[in-house]
């Protein structure tokens, strides 16, 4: 009889662990390179915004492999293109998530497919981590595992109408585009001149991925507005401007981050409208400032990237895998739940003196909105 306790006792203990192992899941720590996904548009109208990104974030993990990497491995980030189609984005998430190295979905571009992306992760306990969009969902909602480094659109809206009531602007319109981010940019604008004498009195919005532009200018330049604040992408916010402009050369143009600041500039300019009060916020410094996070990372990118010329979304790109290299390196053992943990708790200077302090119930990043006067020929923010 007792000869039988001992393999019943080893079973009993078997059957314990096998149990315990799938209520309890034990979390392995990596041996392989750590993967970071991403869904961006590389190709379509908004590919310059998802190149400049996501080339900004590989610029940062490739100087760090190249300085011998983390414990012998190397930080890559996988990109697959949804040409700005959540559709798509939804089919890139799901492909994404079958890497068993992944350590979370990074630097997703736009709002409507960051939206996207959200609710898949959400129901996988992914992180998502800094995405190229200011909507305000990404700050109120409640999924412990979403990180933010940009200010929101609504800090942008706020950053705008203080300019305006310095410049005693008093009625306002707003052109946007006929999806989420276009909605938030709305929503933002809506609650920062609450508080104000300041007006929107006339709407108007175009399709994304397209340049139907004409019923929006009609509808905005019959209210006759002093100013206009734009929340569309490069060619279309182009397009509208020029032919607003020439209708009206009197009104003034706001515009978000997202546009990306140095190509519009650059096509503004080309359009003869120097003479036009034009502005952008901007979360991140601009490149003209004499700072050592920007001499650094336009040496970088120069090396990597020699054929492209560095931008603002690329710098943020760049902070963004900053943040991340900061937790990883920070992180106790290289697995997944190690590196969040390090994220939740991540403190450090980043960017011209604003620090990043992220705890349990706190996630946003970065604090400064700039604006940017975009008919100037060497950039700079207003207040300089």
């Amino acid at each position: 009889m007792q000869k039988n306790i001992k393999p019943i006792s080893l079973l009993l203990l078997l059957i314990t662990l096998i149990v315990l192992y799938f209520l309890f899941p034990f979390e392995r720590e990596h041996k392989n390179d750590i993967v970071f996904g991403s869904s961006a548009a590389l190709s379509g109208p908004l590919q310059d915004n998802g190149i400049d990104y996501t080339n900004g974030i590989a610029c940062g993990f490739k100087a760090f492999n190249d300085a011998g990497g983390i414990q012998n491995r190397h930080i890559k980030l996988r990109v697959l293109d949804d040409q700005y189609e959540p559709f798509i984005t939804r089919k890139n998430i799901d492909s994404l998530m079958r890497d068993p190295d992944l350590f979370g979905i990074l630097g997703v571009v736009g709002t409507p497919t960051s939206e996207e992306a959200l609710k898949i992760t959400a129901r996988t306990q992914i992180p998502f981590l800094m995405p190229l969009s200011g909507a305000e969902f990404l700050y109120n909602y409640h999924y412990e595992h979403l990180f933010t480094l940009r200010p929101s659109y609504a800090d942008e809206a706020r950053r705008m109408v203080h300019h305006m009531q310095k410049q005693n602007i008093q009625k306002i319109a707003i052109f946007y585009q006929n999806d989420s981010y276009g909605l938030a940019s709305l929503y933002a604008l809506q609650e920062a001149v609450r508080p104000t004498s300041i007006k929107v009195i006339a709407e108007g919005v175009y399709n994304r991925n397209t340049l139907s532009i004409h019923y929006a200018f009609n509808e905005i330049t019959k209210a006759q507005p002093d100013a206009v604040v734009i929340g569309g992408a490069l060619k279309p916010t182009v397009e509208f401007i020029r032919k607003t402009a020439q209708f009206n050369p009197n009104l003034s143009f706001y515009t978000f981050s997202f546009v990306g600041y140095e190509p519009l500039r650059k096509a503004l300019l080309s359009e003869n409208l120097k003479n036009i009060p034009m502005y952008m916020t901007q979360t991140v410094p601009p490149l003209s400032k004499n700072l050592a996070e920007i001499v650094l990372f336009k040496r970088l990118y120069k090396h990597y990237y020699p054929l492209k010329e560095p931008t603002s979304i690329a710098f943020e790109g760049y902070l963004a895998s900053q943040v991340i290299l900061k937790a990883l390196s920070n992180s106790s053992t290289l697995s997944r739940s190690s590196f969040e943990h390090a994220l939740s708790k991540l403190e450090f200077s980043l960017v011209d003196r604003q620090i990043i302090r992220y705890s349990k119930s706190y996630h946003r990043g970065l604090q400064n909105v700039y604006l940017l006067p975009l008919n100037s020929e060497t950039g700079g923010d207003v207040d300089e």
